[in-house]
């Protein structure tokens, strides 16, 4: 679907109007189950049971219920066998799914589901920093098929506000898992999502989150705008005392920090090679798709290149949101 259209010439101004992009309230933006284009999407956990104060997930979509692994491997290969080159495997907590039958965790249903003949790549989203277990690291690490990317969301660099917020970590525990991810997979694609101006949020805590955003050099941040959602306990418990042209600052001060770390990773895979899997064709007839890392590569000169091939590619060009290269040698 389409968020905005960004007018030519007036980024300044779009940019300082933008809304959040995401309403956490209602957990994180995941895509629709089902068949999309070469992808099929399988949720696996459906619910949540932390309880996040801006979040609402668990009133509305209650605790958390779990598919049985066998089940979803079982949807996964008739997908294959459909036609289907990647899978993606769903749920606002993806890494606290467990099979009801004690066949074990996300890295058992990671490892099950990449032995399916005939796929090409696996997704998962979206996970949560206090559940990712260490042995889906080593299994990602391992695999010519589970995707280098991993989206896991920060929401601030503050410790304190994450106390306010209830996530259940501290940002050491998110270094942590970082490093060990990056010690694994030094290729890494890291995604994350950020609230500014949430109840309680200093300019310090701000500073906070900004120099933990530098240090990490996520491929992608997620950035929006705390606003209080009914039947939140945040709505309900806290004072939304951060006005709101001061959270319309600290937006788009992140969004023009990472938009330098972005253009400054995706330089670095000029002159590399990069397997693409393709999603389709756009406006100048180009193939395109992502790099395992979750980049968007554009083909050049790719002749009968169809929707699932998987092709390498040189990479020539690079710009903060995606890739352009030729069919390597």
């Amino acid at each position: 679907h389409l968020d905005a259209v960004v007018p030519i010439g007036d980024y300044e101004d779009f940019v300082a109007n933008l809304e959040a992009r995401y309403d956490y309230s209602q957990g994180e933006a995941l895509p629709h189950a089902g068949r999309t284009g070469v992808s099929h999407y399988v949720r696996v956990i459906q619910g949540c049971d932390h309880n996040c104060t801006f979040c609402i997930v668990p009133r509305v979509r209650g605790r958390e219920k779990h598919v049985p692994l066998e089940a979803v491997v079982a949807e996964c290969r008739q997908a294959v066998v459909e036609g289907a080159k990647e899978v993606v495997l769903l749920g606002q907590n993806v890494d606290d799914y467990h099979d009801p039958d004690g066949q074990g965790g996300l890295a058992a249903l990671v490892r099950e589901v990449e032995r399916i003949p005939g796929l090409k790549r696996l997704r998962f989203m979206t996970s949560h920093p206090q559940d990712l277990e260490p042995e889906l690291l080593e299994v990602m690490a391992a695999s010519d098929i589970v995707c280098r990317e991993l989206q896991l969301p920060i929401q601030s660099g503050d410790d304190i506000v994450l106390k306010r917020m209830a996530r259940g970590y501290q940002t050491r525990h998110y270094r942590s898992i970082v490093a060990n991810a990056r010690r694994l997979m030094p290729d890494l694609g890291l995604v994350t999502d950020v609230i500014v101006g949430f109840p309680g949020e200093s300019e310090a805590a701000y500073l906070n989150t900004r120099a933990l955003v530098e240090e990490m050099e996520f491929d992608v941040v997620h950035i929006a705008m705390y606003s209080p959602r009914p039947g939140t306990y945040a709505a309900t418990r806290m004072v939304d005392e951060v006005p709101q042209d001061e959270k319309l600052r600290r937006l788009n001060d992140l969004l023009a920090l990472q938009r330098d770390i972005a253009a400054r990773k995706t330089a670095r895979w000029i002159g590399r090679d990069a397997e693409v899997l393709i999603e389709g064709r756009d406006e100048l007839n180009r193939p395109y798709g992502r790099i395992r890392q979750g980049k968007r590569a554009n083909v050049l000169r790719a002749g009968g290149i169809a929707p699932g091939d998987v092709v390498n590619i040189r990479v020539l060009r690079a710009t903060a949101g995606q890739l352009t290269g030729m069919p390597a040698a």
